[in-house]
């Protein structure tokens, strides 16, 4: 092996090395020392000592002067920042929620939060002659659609207090339009994980709702199937739970969220 290939394997093996100590620290273990390391790892303590310091210097670690343990640093914040900017929810939904209108045979959405409403940001139709047409930008209210329940659900009773009407708008005979209700159903939809309507927005259109979550465990949107009430039945709604969770969960994970362990 030539001098050249030699300093080049070795490079490599630092840059491998570099990012493997990167991975040790986590929430739980936020600030770790070069001993700690050193065993955690099965390398010499001064292999570990010189990455550090490499480390440090280029802004990726930091060294607490009381403890002499280190921490992330503020540079893996700006490259984190870059990432995350370019995170587009209907880009990454788009694969999963086509995948599961074929496995649903009904029609999926992705919807978002905007204001007051929701808004559909992305959808897949179901390959059936009768189906839901999601049309992309279509705002409808967040009290009686299943996506719209399962935002509400997620946030704080200050924060449903300004996104809520003082009356509740009556769309048809099942919408719910008694606050205290409402709140009771939003409660038991946090318990169960996920949200459904039946012809409360609209007579003979049916949903089931779950949560998707984004880089910081927080909801950020949801994702729904939707069709004719004559096609989801209790039974339908109930198949389709776990299939739904599934997507959501694949989609929270390229947004960045962690699952809870």
């Amino acid at each position: 092996m030539s001098t050249n290939s030699k300093n080049s394997s070795s490079a490599i093996q630092s840059v491998q090395r570099a990012a493997t100590i990167l991975r040790c620290f986590t929430q739980t273990d936020s600030d770790l020392g070069v001993t700690s390391l050193s065993q955690q790892l099965g390398w010499h303590k001064s292999t570990v000592s010189r990455l550090l310091s490499t480390l440090e210097q280029e802004g990726f670690v930091e060294q607490n002067s009381e403890t002499g343990k280190y921490r992330l640093g503020l540079s893996l914040v700006t490259l984190a920042g870059i990432v995350l900017d370019r995170i587009d929810l209907r880009e990454i939904a788009f694969s999963y929620i086509n995948e599961l209108a074929e496995l649903t045979q009904e029609t999926v959405n992705v919807v978002v939060l905007d204001g007051k409403e929701c808004i559909n940001i992305g959808g897949a139709a179901s390959p059936r002659p009768i189906q839901y047409v999601g049309r992309i930008g279509r705002r409808t209210s967040v009290h009686c659609t299943a996506a719209g329940k399962i935002l509400l659900a997620h946030l704080t009773p200050k924060e449903r207090y300004e996104i809520l009407p003082e009356k509740l708008p009556h769309l048809t005979d099942k919408t719910i339009i008694d606050r205290q209700v409402l709140e009771q159903e939003l409660a038991k939809i946090l318990r169960l994980g996920y949200a459904t309507s039946h012809e409360e927005e609209q007579e003979g259109l049916s949903a089931i709702a779950v949560p998707i979550c984004d880089h910081t465990s927080n909801v950020c949107g949801a994702v729904a199937v939707s069709g004719p009430s004559y096609r989801l039945g209790n039974g339908e709604i109930e198949a389709f739970i776990e299939p739904l969770l599934d997507t959501a969960r694949k989609i929270s994970r390229q947004l960045g969220c962690v699952p809870a362990t």
